[in-house]
């Protein structure tokens, strides 16, 4: 049995995980991260490959200010990681389209959108059937050229990962951290029969739907929840994204060269295991989504379905959240969720604010009001 010690332990390398091992390898912390199964697995992978801007959250949310501040955090996290992984992105001099068919969401969206500092700009529907053949817009009353894109995730995870190991972060795929009573972590690798203990400073769990688990193995009682959402994948009706801002509509986005991924718009319920099984009277309201934005007759047979599981924090029977959450669970332990993978930018970066407080460098001098916050 060997010992790691180690300044922070991470617990699941998707988007977060990766994003803040980096991060905090940059600020000279020791990292290791530990993932039960590979790299950017879970939530990471199975979505639509949609880089938000914010536009379809500042126009979605129900409350105005939530809507706001989730569109401004995915427009910061849009900006990372256009920076750190630009050969990720597909067709990047070409805009998304949105499309709503309610003249008050239109309205209501704009003004959002210039709160927020969306950008956006009205297409010409007249225009846009010649550009958009395959798609059927005779139930549209609004189109906007926006900044939303598609992007390979798998580009960005081997970027970050590639710079994680650079930086010195210790990175175990196929292992689990188990938990114990009495307050030891140990790190299991079943392969290698494998047994290593763990002494990190402090624990963050951003492990995705396994966070619940993980946080009552610490003695930490959170209200974790599950929600389940379907997609479908086939050949390609459109060859840049566009979705529709309505809900229960078609979000499609295009993966050069011939593929596009389709998620529904507020589709996402309320689950109580973590399974991925798809439910089939949900696959045929995204293939009837589907059917109403493309044109008449185009064949949707060889499209296929996945299920994904997303987590929020929450209770009482309240929509899920799509907005990134840090919570601290303990005098040592961090447990933070995404919201939206575009969102997690952003509260790495607060996450790393918290830890460097907690963890200050010696060799950087205190300013007074960091001397006066010890004492």
């Amino acid at each position: 049995m060997n010992d790691i010690e180690t300044d922070v332990v991470i617990a699941g390398a998707g988007i977060t995980g990766l994003l803040l091992s980096v991060k905090l390898a940059r600020v000279g912390l020791r990292v290791l991260l530990v993932e039960h199964s590979k790299i950017g697995c879970g939530a990471s992978s199975r979505n639509e490959g949609w880089l938000h801007s914010g536009t379809y959250h500042a126009a979605a949310i129900p409350d105005f200010d939530t809507a706001i501040r989730v569109a401004r955090k995915c427009l910061y996290g849009s900006s990372q990681i256009r920076r750190i992984a630009p050969e990720a992105l597909y067709a990047a001099d070409e805009s998304a389209v949105a499309l709503t068919k309610d003249p008050h969401r239109s309205s209501e969206a704009e003004a959002r959108w210039r709160e927020a500092g969306v950008p956006f700009r009205r297409s010409d529907l007249s225009a846009l059937r010649r550009k958009l053949p395959s798609i059927d817009l005779i139930r549209a009353h609004r189109a906007y050229y926006v900044d939303d894109i598609g992007f390979d995730a798998r580009i960005l995870y081997r970027r970050l990962l590639a710079e994680a190991k650079l930086r010195g972060v210790g990175v175990l795929v196929e292992n689990r951290l188990v938990f114990a009573s009495g307050g030891g972590i140990c790190c299991i690798d079943e392969k290698r029969d494998r047994v290593r203990t763990i002494q990190p400073q402090k624990i963050v769990l951003a492990a995705g739907r396994e966070t619940g688990r993980m946080a009552r193995d610490l003695g930490c009682e959170i209200p974790v929840r599950l929600w389940k959402s379907h997609i479908l994948y086939g050949p390609a009706v459109v060859d840049r994204p566009v979705f529709w801002l309505d809900s229960l509509e078609a979000a499609v986005m295009h993966h050069p060269p011939s593929l596009n991924v389709v998620g529904l718009t507020n589709d996402a319920y309320e689950v109580y295991d973590t399974g991925t099984a798809v439910k089939e009277e949900r696959v045929d309201l995204l293939f009837d989504a589907l059917a109403r934005t493309a044109i008449p007759g185009t064949d949707l047979t060889h499209f296929s379905a996945y299920a994904c599981i997303k987590v929020d924090i929450g209770e009482g029977g309240a929509p899920l959240s799509v907005e990134a959450d840090i919570r601290q669970l303990a005098e040592d332990v961090y447990c933070v969720l995404p919201g939206k993978l575009t969102e997690a930018p952003y509260v790495t970066d607060r996450l790393v604010h918290r830890i460097c407080r907690d963890l200050p460098s010696a060799d950087v001098a205190m300013r007074p009001w960091d001397e006066a916050s010890i004492e």
